[in-house]
């Protein structure tokens, strides 16, 4: 139970350095609304995260380092495209990029040399992440506060002056979860179609934010044909396997889940339709985690996350006006998490 917790946490990381490039795109298409919204969201699910696993005493060295490169994505990629929209000024992100580049170029030493080693970041270093996103939010939201940026910069050269001397990538003495992880030894030839699926999704994201709905749609429909087909060619290979499972359950994440929210919320950017479009997209993740969780033969407990590539696509060639969307997706969300059963049909 405890390792599934973890592989949930795992992908919970992944999902948001997924989001942490979306949020880059958005802002660099001129969706500042839209990559605000996104911004926030994933620093909620970060912190949310991050309390979780410490309640739960959730510990994984690979999860470690998966959640330290999903915050300073998070900061660095919208730090960017901040700077490139001339929204914040470039020595601000130079020096949160220098610190970061100095912290991951040490890390990557030390774990070359021994995988035995989790991220741990100092007191000053939590503040430091803390007080980024803060300052992030604000440039975000066009009312930087000058005080605040230095503030955050001393904040930040004084955290990297103390990770120079309190490394941050503590070395434990047990067997790492790192040093178990063989990617290619683990991947199925019909994972190549999961894999599929996920470049369906994120082109579906792409497209939401440059306002080719149409495409989009039909992008979220191959992503239901790319997961039917995977699911189909893996029975029938008998390639099933614990990785198959983890990347589909991801790839659903974001074609079924972050794709149609971004799809919704770039046609309606209502206050109702940012809740409405954040309880769906949590929805759909509490579905797959219990997905993950349970093991019931024939049918499913709530409604597939899949079925979302379908029935959004639908209501949008149907024209069903945007001001319903909100609506529609709550009772979505609300599905996916009820405990109806739904047969399997394939």
């Amino acid at each position: 139970m405890i390792k599934r917790r973890i592989s949930i946490g795992l992908k919970v990381g992944l999902l948001r350095i997924a989001l942490a490039l979306v949020v880059m795109l958005a802002l660099l298409s001129g969706r500042e609304k839209l990559a605000l919204g996104l911004f926030f969201i994933t620093a909620l699910i970060a912190f949310g995260d991050s309390y979780i696993s410490k309640k739960r005493n959730l510990k994984s060295l690979l999860k470690s380092i998966v959640d330290y490169f999903a915050n300073r994505l998070l900061v660095n990629l919208t730090a960017l495209a901040l700077a490139i929209n001339g929204s914040m000024h470039w020595w601000v992100l130079a020096v949160f990029a220098i610190r970061d580049f100095f912290t991951i170029v040490i890390g990557t030493t030390l774990i070359y040399r021994d995988f035995r080693r989790e991220f741990n970041p100092t007191v000053l270093g939590k503040i430091n992440i803390f007080f980024q996103i803060v300052t992030v939010l604000t440039f975000m939201m066009g009312q930087p506060d000058p005080i605040l940026v230095w503030i955050t910069v001393v904040i930040t050269v004084a955290s990297g002056i103390e990770a120079l001397f309190k490394c941050e990538f503590r070395l434990v003495k047990k067997e790492t979860d790192i040093g178990k992880f063989r990617l290619f030894r683990h991947i199925k030839f019909a994972d190549t179609l999961t894999m599929l699926n996920v470049l369906f999704g994120f082109m579906a994201i792409v497209f939401s934010i440059r306002g080719f709905h149409t495409t989009a749609s039909i992008m979220m429909v191959l992503s239901v044909i790319s997961d039917y087909l995977d699911g189909k060619l893996s029975r029938v290979m008998g390639e099933s396997s614990g990785l198959g499972k983890e990347l589909d359950s991801l790839a659903d994440t974001i074609s079924f889940g972050v794709a149609p929210a971004i799809f919704a919320f770039s046609l309606i950017q209502t206050p109702l339709a940012a809740v409405s479009f954040t309880v769906y997209l949590f929805c759909g993740i509490l579905r797959l985690a219990r997905f993950n969780l349970t093991s019931l033969k024939g049918e499913y407990q709530g409604m597939p996350i899949t079925l979302n590539g379908i029935i959004i696509p639908t209501i949008f060639f149907l024209d069903v006006a945007k001001i319903y969307y909100p609506y529609i997706y709550l009772v979505l969300g609300v599905l996916m998490i009820s405990s109806i059963r739904v047969k399997k049909l394939f």
